[in-house]
């Protein structure tokens, strides 16, 4: 009897041996190869996460979504706001007086004018935002269209960073982020050609951000110049390769705007490299060639 005992014990033992031994099996070559893939619909942008660690895609995807849904409604914050919200007005303050005006958070009523063909002689209200035990003190028309997307994505970014996720290339509509290569080598990006499918140029990315602003029929946020209040268009196509995703943003919105040499100054201000496409005509800033494929 006691003998049965023990045999029946030795199996459960063996069967157990097994399972771990097929689990370990399965994480190690199945389960890692599987990377995690999801896209995101906020703020009227898609935003796509792939990453190559292993993780829990459940509990990601939590993780995401519960970062995003804080900033839902931003261009809409009055009153009592959280110190997410706060947050995000300081930031909107510093990218004002870091792009001289270029990007102003207050130009919401600018926007919907220009939208609706309408002139409108806009006036900053960056001064005077301000809160008070952790209310608005005015109310503002904002605009966050050019700033929400690249803000809510460094901050699951920095969530990477904190969870040590390392392995990842991300699209903000477009705009891309890219951490560690999964393999050998980088990410290999395209620059489309301006109203076109067509590729102008590949870039390699590992650790580096790259934003994009193309000059198309629709009206778009980041072709209306808050220092002159109209709708402007300077270039075909504006490229900018960054550290970061949220400096790769800030630059590219502004240089949109810029003339080319204030450009160059303010990409160099900022260790950034920077490309511009007008009709037949590129130019470059003199390290943008050491990220393309063909160098």
């Amino acid at each position: 009897m006691f003998q049965k005992i023990v045999d029946k014990r030795n199996y459960i033992i063996l069967l157990i041996i097994i399972i771990l031994v097929i689990w370990v099996v399965w994480s190690l070559f199945f389960y890692k190869k599987s990377p995690y893939i999801e896209t995101f619909n906020y703020y009227g942008e898609k935003i796509t996460f792939k990453v190559y660690d292993t993780v829990n895609h459940n509990k990601l995807t939590r993780e995401i979504n519960n970062i995003f849904q804080k900033y839902e409604g931003v261009n809409n914050l009055f009153g009592k706001i959280n110190e997410s919200e706060k947050t995000l007005l300081e930031y909107g303050k510093i990218l004002y007086y870091k792009t001289n005006g270029y990007v102003d958070i207050t130009s919401g009523e600018l926007l919907r004018k220009l939208k609706n063909g309408e002139d409108f002689q806009f006036k900053s209200m960056i001064e005077k935002l301000d809160t008070e035990d952790g209310v608005l003190k005015e109310k503002f028309n904002f605009n966050f269209d050019n700033v929400i997307g690249s803000y809510a994505t460094n901050e699951v970014l920095n969530y990477f960073k904190q969870n040590d996720i390392k392995k990842y290339i991300v699209s903000e509509n477009g705009d891309i982020s890219a951490g560690e290569y999964y393999d050998s080598g980088n990410f290999k990006v395209s620059i489309n050609k301006p109203n076109s499918n067509g590729i102008l140029e590949v870039v390699y990315l590992e650790n580096k951000s790259m934003a994009s602003r193309y000059n198309t029929n629709k009206f778009e946020a980041y072709m209306v110049n808050p220092k002159t209040s109209k709708k402007e268009s300077k270039y075909d196509g504006v490229i900018v390769i960054s550290s970061d995703n949220l400096t790769a943003n800030m630059l590219v919105n502004s240089l949109f705007l810029m003339d080319i040499d204030e450009g160059k100054k303010m990409a160099l201000d900022y260790s950034s490299e920077a490309m511009w496409i007008d009709g037949n005509e590129i130019v470059k800033t003199d390290g943008f060639d050491k990220y393309l494929k063909n160098n």
